[in-house]
């Protein structure tokens, strides 16, 4: 079963690392990488770059496309000349008129305003004609067609004749329905009454003489557009481009990019070149990740067997690479550093350590920076970053040091890109301002660590700091259970936490996880409180009644009953490995010693008189077992001297060293001794001898 389960977990850790790199790989772009990396506005790092070949000069897509924007902006509308249009309009102006001056002609009552229109009808039908054939001249259009010409760039619209011949007009000379109307209006002389020309019937004579011409238009236009050139000059053979030094101006970024494109497109000439790069695409993926794995297989042999740890490591450093990588290709290039890398070693070192933390960092950054248009400066700039970030979050548990490691990461920032542009700008006037705003948003990204840290916990199962520091609150509701149900016990695990906490941090192991593991690993105390000796008050103890056997198994089954409090109130898994192995597989001894002496002749079987384990496989695990024991211990002492401090220190330790109690554990010989001595140190200073107050005697009245 067991060698299943390694073969099973082999396969597991395999299919991880081939879905990472094949999502990488995915990811990278669709074509050969360009030997040289350039930036507009930084020098040339390379030497003298001459033309292999003639080449065109490309614009930049924005150029291209706004001149394309501009062309459909300067669209030129065609329209038809009906000429008959004006003839007709005339003869329908004079019969309106005409009308109007018989209709006067023959009412009955003559008003003097009506007397002048008809002793004046030919000016109307003079004036009129006059107007019109202007406006005709000039060009009637509709109204709709009349707004369209004026919003587009172009000063003049094309007017074709029944030949096609065409000529052009300037727009704004046009009339529209709206304004011809209105210039009638306007320009009639003072014996042409307005009052008059209202009467007429004026839009039935006003009909547009210029009719759009739309299949022309858009065919002209769709001409002119697919016209605009996307490139601009030619580079020949053998001309000097750019030598190292200089700076990358607009100019010559132009055409470094064109010489890049037509390069990358001569590279790519066969499938066999395609499948070449794929190959070394997945090769170069697989060697950086491998190597991360390696170093773990050979340095973290714990870490490199759990499968949390792989599917953690990789999704962070894939999902880092895949945001390079769409930022890269479809943004800004220097959005890069909105991306906050720094979190991935935040991250690794809150659940694993900070070697581990520094190698996920490295493998991150070298992948990543086969996206970024200047790689040199990205892994300069995030490797120092990467450290800075591992230095300030170590046992991150408030707030307040996860502000001041954004603060630290972005002053790292901009000090590297400060110096690096100097370095190759040599003068700090010209470095991009912009960058620092980038730095900016990339600190305070990191702010986002604690939800970002909360969402990995829930999601692969570990616990924070920051989740051990709310559980060490004495004021949970398993901690205030047991202070009520069993007063004695929560003495017990407070100076067992205290013990573990201190010995942890001499050791190097994690402080806060075996303090918080203290206090709760005899939570299944609350049951049957009254069973165990630092709760029975005036020598009453209901063990009288039963026998041994019973005794024991009650002693026992606080471990069990401690297990399920912890996983009905949600505690982590950590803190139940504390819990299910701090008496490991030990024997009840005091009841299984009262046991043995009622019965000297007869065969005992320990498995009745022992714990259910499993044995400590943790630092952590292992020194709060060693706690446990020696404070549980140490009450029963009669007196608290050197001697005795130091023979019950040595009697326990060494009983569970030469009972293999430890062997699954971390803790080595000499880790052993340093435990002793802390411990004989600290129980000294808990049990010291304190000096008796003399009482002050009553002196006589004098």
């Amino acid at each position: 079963m067991a060698k299943k389960k390694k073969i099973f977990d082999a396969v597991l850790r395999i299919l991880f690392f081939i879905a990472s790199v094949a999502i990488i790989v995915l990811f990278c772009p669709n074509e050969a990488q360009y030997q040289y990396q350039f930036e507009l506005g930084k020098p040339w790092q390379y030497d003298l770059l001459t033309a292999d070949f003639d080449c065109p000069i490309y614009k930049d897509r924005t150029e291209f496309r706004n001149e394309r924007e501009d062309v459909l902006n300067a669209k030129v509308y065609y329209f038809n000349l009906a000429e008959s249009t004006k003839d007709e309009a005339v003869r329908i102006m004079k019969a309106d008129v005409n009308r109007l001056y018989k209709e006067e002609q023959e009412a009955s009552i003559k008003t003097p305003e009506s007397l002048s229109f008809i002793r004046h009808h030919e000016d109307y039908i003079s004036y009129l004609k006059q107007i019109l054939d202007k406006i005709y001249e000039t060009g009637l259009i509709d109204d709709n067609d009349y707004e369209s010409t004026q919003n587009s760039t172009s000063d003049h619209i094309v007017i074709l004749s029944a030949n096609n011949m065409g000529r052009k007009c300037d727009k704004n000379s046009l009339y529209s329905v709206h304004t011809a109307k209105s210039a009638i209006y306007s320009k009639a002389p003072t014996k042409i009454e307005k009052e008059w020309l209202r009467q007429l019937r004026i839009d039935g004579y006003l009909k547009p003489n210029l009719i759009y011409n739309e299949e022309i238009t858009e065919k002209v236009l769709s001409e002119e557009y697919k016209n605009v050139s996307a490139t601009q000059g030619m580079v020949q053979r053998g001309e000097r481009i750019i030598d190292r030094g200089e700076i990358v101006t607009e100019e010559k970024y132009k055409i470094l990019n064109s010489i890049k494109q037509e390069s990358l497109n001569k590279s790519i000439t066969t499938n066999e070149q395609h499948l070449s790069i794929l190959v070394g695409r997945i090769l170069l993926t697989s060697c950086l990740i491998g190597f991360f794995f390696a170093y773990t297989a050979i340095f973290r042999k714990r870490f490199y067997i759990s499968k949390r740890y792989f599917a953690l490591s990789l999704s962070l450093i894939t999902l880092y690479f895949v945001a390079t990588s769409l930022i890269a290709q479809y943004a800004d290039p220097e959005f890069v550093y909105i991306i906050p890398f720094a979190l991935v070693p935040m991250i690794m070192s809150t659940f694993y350590d900070t070697r581990t933390a520094l190698f996920a960092h490295i493998t991150t950054i070298l992948l990543a920076s086969l996206m970024v248009s200047v790689p040199l400066e990205f892994v300069i700039l995030q490797l120092p970053v990467g450290m800075m970030a591992i230095f300030m979050s170590k046992d991150v548990v408030e707030r307040s040091q996860l502000i001041k490691c954004a603060v630290a990461v972005f002053l790292t920032y901009c000090l590297m890109y400060t110096a690096y542009g100097l370095i190759l700008e040599g003068d700090i006037l010209v470095i991009d301002i912009w960058m620092y705003l980038w730095f900016t948003i990339n600190g305070i990204l990191l702010l986002f660590a604690y939800p970002f840290i909360f969402v990995i916990e829930k999601t692969f199962g570990y616990t924070s700091n920051v989740t051990l520091l709310e559980l060490s609150n004495t004021n949970h509701p398993l901690l205030r259970t047991l202070s009520e149900e069993a007063p004695g016990t929560f003495q017990h695990v407070l100076q067992v936490a205290n013990l573990s906490g201190d010995i942890a941090m001499e050791l190097g192991a994690n402080s806060l996880l075996a303090r918080t593991g203290a206090l709760y690993h005899d939570i299944g105390k609350t049951k049957n409180s009254a069973f165990f000796t630092e709760n029975q008050h005036g020598g009453n103890t209901p063990h009288s009644q039963l026998t041994p056997q019973e005794s024991a198994a009650i002693i026992i089954e606080h471990v069990k009953n401690g297990v399920e409090l912890a996983k009905e109130n949600h505690l982590p898994q950590c803190i139940i490995d504390i819990i299910q192995s701090h008496h490991g597989k030990n024997i009840v001894r005091y009841f299984y010693t009262v046991y043995a002496n009622a019965n000297p002749d007869k065969d005992i079987d320990t498995s009745g008189f022992s714990y259910h384990g499993p044995n400590p496989s943790t630092m952590e695990e292992g020194i709060v077992m060693i706690c446990d024991a020696i404070e549980a211990s140490s009450r029963s002492l009669t007196e608290y001297t050197d001697d005795s401090i130091n023979s019950l220190v040595e009697k326990i330790v060494n009983t569970m060293v030469t009972e293999h109690s430890l062997d699954n554990t971390p803790i080595q010989l000499k880790q052993i001794e340093q435990i002793k001595e802390i411990l004989k140190e600290k129980l000294r200073n808990i049990y010291h001898t304190r000096i008796a107050y003399p009482e002050l005697k009553k002196q006589k009245n004098k």
